[in-house]
């Protein structure tokens, strides 16, 4: 567990908001995004701060950011890092949770759903620095993001850095480019090693799999693979149920497919953590040679860890690592 745990602060602030960004999304219909803020009581006083910009996996909400158990908030990111000075935007991307659904879900492609995410970012940074300026405080003028993702919302984080540059770096927690081809049909494992195919024939793929652009969550082994908590306690299932959620399929088949995020993630230039469990879905050990043009590759494995790392017994001990590592690779 983290040996530096600060005492105690006053409770973060919390918000839930709803960005409209058909703007970004070249989609018939109008389309809304819903984020959740939790700020620490002060954050911003001093004219800055960071804001760790969190997409979810696969069939998970932006819940899993902040979860909770009847009040209890030992399992959520958002509560531990605003302790040690850091805002968190949860993200909803369209198709997920309490954002909207377009009609054409099979058209719900990676670009789009980036650049509806890169909406909500700057229009959450503007609301954050309009509300400061409103309460009189010092302008908030240095506030800078940080992408985290997990498992799928890894995938999505590495995009939108890549076609956006919003982030002085990236967490990814289980992200890889090379797939998980065990989980994969014949024909979505032929498509690996080629993601511009596997791209064009995305619609497809999800027809075929699913049936529909926005499947419930899993049942049977697949769901244990994905959300088993391991070791960790009752209470960390009942929390992860929680955040549960329909998935927005076309991203999440990429994710498996070997090669599909490799182009992003070969033009990514900030710092990156990627972060594995022990018993996660893959390893860590090829990092590096994913992100040759990054400054600095972090790979790190924890322990008694399964695919839900915010969850894990010794999540505290990832969760005290990026906090240290966020000022110590992206600032100056």
């Amino acid at each position: 567990m983290d040996d530096a745990r600060p005492g105690r602060a006053p409770a973060p602030r919390r918000f839930e908001w709803r960005f409209d960004v058909s703007a970004a999304v070249d989609l018939p219909g109008s389309h809304e995004i819903a984020v959740s803020v939790v700020a620490p009581a002060d954050f911003g006083r001093s004219g800055d701060g960071t804001l760790l910009c969190c997409l979810p996996g696969g069939s998970l909400s932006r819940k899993y950011w902040d979860l909770e158990v009847d009040g209890d908030l030992r399992f959520s990111f958002a509560e531990f890092m605003a302790a040690r000075g850091f805002a968190t935007l949860a993200i909803d991307p369209l198709g997920v949770g309490e954002s909207t659904q377009p009609d054409d879900g099979y058209a719900l492609d990676v670009l789009r759903l980036a650049r509806a995410n890169q909406e909500a970012l700057a229009q959450a940074t503007a609301r954050l620095r309009a509300r400061d300026a409103n309460e009189g405080r010092r302008p908030l003028v240095g506030l800078r993001s940080i992408g985290v993702g997990h498992s799928m919302g890894s995938c999505m984080t590495v995009v939108q850095q890549a076609h956006h540059a919003p982030h002085a770096g990236i967490v990814l927690m289980s992200f890889t480019t090379r797939g998980l081809p065990h989980f994969l049909t014949e024909g979505e494992r032929a498509l690996a090693g080629d993601p511009h195919g596997a791209r064009a024939k995305l619609p497809d793929l999800v027809r075929a799999r699913f049936g529909t652009p926005y499947p419930a969550p899993p049942n049977g082994p697949g769901r244990e693979a994905a959300y088993g908590v391991g070791t960790a306690p009752p209470e960390a299932k009942r929390a992860l149920r929680e955040a549960t959620t329909t998935l927005a399929a076309g991203p999440g088949i990429l994710s498996m497919i070997p090669g599909a995020f490799a182009p992003e993630a070969v033009a990514i230039g900030v710092p990156v953590f990627l972060a594995v469990g022990d018993h996660d879905l893959h390893a860590a050990d090829h990092a590096s040679e994913e992100f040759p043009h990054a400054p600095e590759v972090l790979a790190y494995t924890l322990l008694d860890c399964w695919h839900c790392h915010n969850v894990a017994n010794t999540r505290e001990r990832l969760w005290a690592r990026i906090a240290r590592w966020i000022p110590e690779a992206t600032e100056p």
